[in-house]
């Protein structure tokens, strides 16, 4: 190589640092111009979907105010702080230029409690996304006699009394059901007879057994009718559904043996 090839190849090295360089302090002072620009401060923040939550409590929980930048500001961090609210299942947050960020969640809608000994609430999924507090569990009903491996998680399929429990709850959730979520206080899960209802109402104990829950639930129905056109049955102290062609009911207005009990 001779002294002016080595000259060359040294000044357009030179030059492409140069350039290198150049364009970098270009892009760092147009970020600063942008970052720092009053054009691109969000003058309003507005917030949508809290029902639990107020929108100063979903602010403060995004940790960002009025005046932010927009430039500057990391979408993806505000959404992870959100969703580590354990009642929100749901956050999206925009930039609207000029001046504006608009955040919208969605809440967990929480369905029933689970008892572990620690009580928990269970979304309409059957996930567990809290902690219980006195404050959050009434009028839902309140699950007992279920272990941990009982219940789904990511790792594990759904069991027997995950799926037969979470129906219970789905169906509960219709306004035309018969039985009601708000009307039902326990459900208790034993394992080898499945299911026991305790509720408010004219019936107060359901064993139900495991699966076929829509027949049961329609012989139930029945049942109501039977008890609200009958002036003599003040309620129905307990009914055995486990069986839906063969139901075995106890009047609570009259106190029977096991032999009177009476078929219906």
């Amino acid at each position: 190589m001779t002294i002016k090839q080595s000259i060359r190849i040294f000044f357009k090295s030179t030059f492409l640092a140069l350039m290198i360089v150049g364009m970098s302090l270009v892009f760092i002072f147009i970020h600063d111009v942008l970052t720092q620009c009053d054009y691109f401060k969000a003058e309003t923040i507005t917030v949508e979907g809290g029902q639990r939550m107020t929108p100063d409590q979903i602010l403060k929980t995004a940790d960002i105010e009025e005046g932010v930048n927009l430039v500057s500001l990391n979408l993806k961090t505000v959404r992870k702080r959100l969703l580590a609210h354990p009642w929100i299942a749901e956050a999206d947050i925009r930039r609207i230029f000029p001046g504006r960020v608009a955040i919208r969640i969605r809440e967990q809608e929480p369905l029933a409690v689970l008892d572990f000994g620690k009580q928990f609430l269970i979304n309409s999924d059957g996930v567990i996304f809290k902690e219980a507090q006195a404050s959050e569990i009434n009028g839902m009903p309140v699950m007992t006699g279920i272990e941990y491996s009982d219940w789904k998680t990511l790792e594990t399929p759904g069991t027997l009394v995950f799926v037969s429990v979470l129906e219970i709850l789905n169906i509960g959730r219709s306004s035309e059901t018969i039985l009601p979520n708000t009307l039902i206080k326990n459900i208790n899960v034993d394992r080898e007879i499945g299911l026991t209802l305790e509720m408010d109402g004219p019936v107060r104990m359901v064993k139900l057994g495991y699966g076929n829950y829509r027949k049961k639930y329609s012989r139930l129905e029945k049942i109501f009718h039977y008890i609200e056109q009958n002036e003599n049955i003040e309620f129905i102290d307990k009914i055995d559904l486990r069986n839906p062609d063969h139901i075995v009911a106890r009047p609570g207005n009259e106190r029977l043996s096991e032999k009177d009990k009476k078929e219906v």
